[in-house]
C-alpha cells in the first residue's frame, strides 16, 4: 500500500483522571505560600496569566487550606489537554481556581479555612467540563475513524482489525 492510499486513523484523546491512591493525595494546612517549598513547582502558573486580586490573595496569605492532587494522563494527549484545562482554570472573575505544576501532572488547589470542600468541588466540575468536551471530540474521531474504514473496506486486513478495535473496546 503506498502512502497516498494509507489512511490515517485517529487515536482517540485519553480523560483528564486524578490518582485515587491515598499517597497520591495531598492534603494540609500552612502559613506562608510563599516560603514553602512544596508549592515551588506551582510558582509558574500561580504567577502567569492570574488577576491580581488573586495574586494579592496569595501575597497576603489569606490561603491556609492546600490540597495537591496528581493526574493520570496519556503523556501523548498531554498538549492537547493542556490548552482544554488552562482553558477551564479560570473563574468568570480572571482568578484561577487550581493550578498546574510545571511538569503538568499535579493540580493544587488552594482555599481560605473551611472553604476547601466547595472549591474543590467547583475543580472537579472544571475537569468534568474537560471531559465533557473530549467525550464529543472522540465521538467525532469514531465517525471519522468509521468513514475512512468505509472507503477502504476489504483492501487490508489492518483495517478491518482497526475498525474491529474503534467499534469493540471501551475507553
Amino acid at each position: 500500500m503506498d502512502s497516498m492510499e494509507s489512511p490515517v486513523y485517529r487515536n482517540l484523546i485519553s480523560h483528564i483522571d486524578i490518582n485515587r491512591s491515598v499517597n497520591s493525595i495531598e492534603y494540609f494546612n500552612f502559613k506562608d505560600i510563599n516560603k514553602d517549598l512544596k508549592f515551588d513547582e506551582f510558582v509558574n502558573d500561580i504567577n502567569a496569566n492570574n488577576d491580581t486580586i488573586e495574586l494579592n490573595l496569595i501575597k497576603n496569605n489569606a490561603y491556609k487550606e492546600v490540597v495537591v492532587m496528581s493526574l493520570n494522563i496519556n503523556v501523548g494527549d498531554k498538549n492537547e489537554l493542556l490548552g482544554m484545562i488552562r482553558d477551564e482554570q479560570k473563574t468568570f472573575g480572571g482568578s484561577k481556581l487550581f493550578y498546574l505544576n510545571d511538569s503538568f501532572d499535579k493540580i493544587l488547589v488552594v482555599a481560605v479555612p473551611r472553604s476547601m470542600e466547595g472549591k474543590l468541588k467547583m475543580v472537579l466540575n472544571k475537569l468534568n467540563k474537560v471531559n465533557d468536551k473530549i467525550n464529543r471530540i472522540n465521538s467525532k474521531i469514531r465517525k471519522e475513524n468509521l468513514e475512512i474504514y468505509m472507503k477502504r473496506h476489504g483492501k487490508d486486513k489492518k483495517d478491518v482489525i482497526i475498525n474491529m478495535i474503534n467499534k469493540n473496546l471501551k475507553v
